[in-house]
């Protein structure tokens, strides 16, 4: 017992030395990444597999990384080049001295919903992301209780957004996987990705800023203008975030040789040597090593039977194959053999499906999954069509009426116990009725016997 419990203590310690990220990748055999923030993720989001995690569903602050959800739904709004007018209700929780656009915004001031979402998407505007909110929904209230469905929608379940623009707010929180979801749902409108990975806009003049501004990204992976040494070429957007409370925040999606990766990392520190803000330097990591280690391919050929079902009442075929109903094709460690990945097959109907069976019916599955990693489950059809003998199956029908009605009855033919009883009652009724008939023929015939033997014997007759 004490061996036991010294064994439990040196675990616990091992595992309080690993270093934060040291532990997150997801597959046992690849190289390690350093990644030191509060949370990461990084996701293959052609099929939301997860190929490296730490602390991702831990609430956090996610500061300015809100924006990218009030952008999307003012960009889904439309009439992008609709003017609306700035008012001072715009700027009711907006910390004095945080404007992010040069001049910043004017009460009274009309600009186009266009530019607003540009001066919250690339310059990172607060006052801004209120004035869409109101334009929106009528109200920032309003807003927030439409922005709050939607992430319910999107499966963000860790998620309270208090207010449009990510300023701190203990009780504005969400989690890595969840900006995940977000960034996901952002990635399918185009519109937006264009926002998000624009490094410099111009906006047209206004009625109080004849001149314009022209606003520049605040993502230093996608500029060479502020700090070049952060560039990343492959990087495609979208936003970032700092305040003391949450860090420096970073989401990211980039591509290389077709292959898209979304990264998240949340809670980033200044690195002491380098004087670098990790949340980019180590986005640019994860990134790399996700492209380094990890490359699609063919994990399940369409055509290649993967086990067979027994077919009943069959004709000239008593077996039908099961193939897969499409291929699968995903992102997989560089080291993974595709022969050591599970497979588990199941069937259906075990014991046998009824025919007539049309090629194309669903008979089964297949799961495909490795060290915890689940590539999906992949319905099985029959590969070809099989007709119904109907004299087989008459055959059957008659054999198993029969065992129905003589069998021995168990606990699960219930209904057959039941008609046999029926049957039974049925016959043993219509055997009483036939000895009444033989036993009332035979007493008559016995009668007129006797009469007929009286008369010609002892009967006296006159004349």
């Amino acid at each position: 017992m004490e061996i036991k419990k010294r064994s439990l203590w040196i675990l616990v310690a091992l595992i309080l030395l690993i270093p934060p990220g040291v532990a997150a990748n997801t597959y046992s055999e690849l190289p390690k990444v350093d990644v030191r923030s509060a949370a990461a993720i990084l996701v293959y989001p052609e099929t939301g597999e997860i190929l490296y995690q730490h602390n991702i569903d831990t609430p956090r602050e996610p500061a300015s990384i809100t924006k990218i959800m009030t952008v999307l739904l003012g960009v889904e709004h439309g009439a992008l080049e609709e003017l609306v007018t700035i008012e001072e209700s715009d700027y009711f929780d907006i910390v004095e001295g945080s404007s992010s656009v040069n001049p910043p915004l004017k009460v009274g001031e009309e600009m186009t919903l266009n530019d607003l979402l540009y001066c919250a998407m690339v310059a990172s505007d607060n006052a801004a992301c209120n004035v869409i909110a109101r334009h929106v929904s009528g109200s920032v209230d309003s807003f927030l209780e439409t922005l709050a469905e939607r992430l319910k929608k999107l499966g963000c379940e860790n998620t309270v957004y208090t207010n449009t623009h990510g300023l701190p707010d203990p009780n504005h929180i969400t989690t890595a996987y969840d900006i995940y979801l977000m960034a996901r749902e952002c990635m399918n409108n185009q519109t937006v990705m264009e926002m998000a990975h624009t490094e410099i806009h111009d906006t047209d003049p206004t009625n109080l800023n004849p001149e314009g501004r022209q606003l520049i990204t605040t993502n230093n992976l996608i500029t060479r203008r502020r700090f070049p040494d952060y560039i990343y070429p492959e990087a495609r957007g979208i936003k970032t975030g700092n305040t003391n409370a949450a860090g420096h925040c970073l989401v990211s999606c980039a591509e290389r040789d077709g292959k898209m990766l979304v990264s998240v990392v949340l809670g980033a520190t200044v690195d002491e040597d380098t004087n670098l803000i990790r949340s980019f330097t180590e986005t640019r990591d994860l990134f790399n090593w996700g492209f380094d280690n990890f490359s699609v391919r063919n994990i399940l050929n369409q055509k290649n039977p993967l086990t067979s079902v027994k077919v009943l009442q069959g004709l000239r075929q008593d077996t039908v194959n099961l193939v897969p109903a499409r291929g699968v094709e995903t992102l997989l460690p560089n080291h993974l053999d595709i022969a050591d990945i599970e497979r588990s097959v199941t069937v259906y109907h075990p014991e046998g499906v009824q025919a007539p069976v049309v090629k194309g019916d669903l008979l089964g599955e297949l799961r495909l999954s490795y060290e915890g990693h689940d590539y999906g489950t992949i319905p099985l059809m029959a590969a070809l069509s099989v007709e119904r003998d109907n004299i087989q199956a008459t055959q059957d029908n008659v054999t198993d009426f029969i065992d129905k009605v003589f069998g021995t009855p168990t606990a699960e033919n219930s209904e057959a116990g039941s008609l046999r009883w029926i049957l039974w009652a049925a016959l043993g009724f219509v055997a009483l009725l036939i000895l009444y008939v033989v036993v009332t023929i035979v007493l008559n015939v016995r009668r007129r016997r006797r009469r007929r033997s009286y008369n010609y014997r002892g009967k006296k007759r006159y004349r």
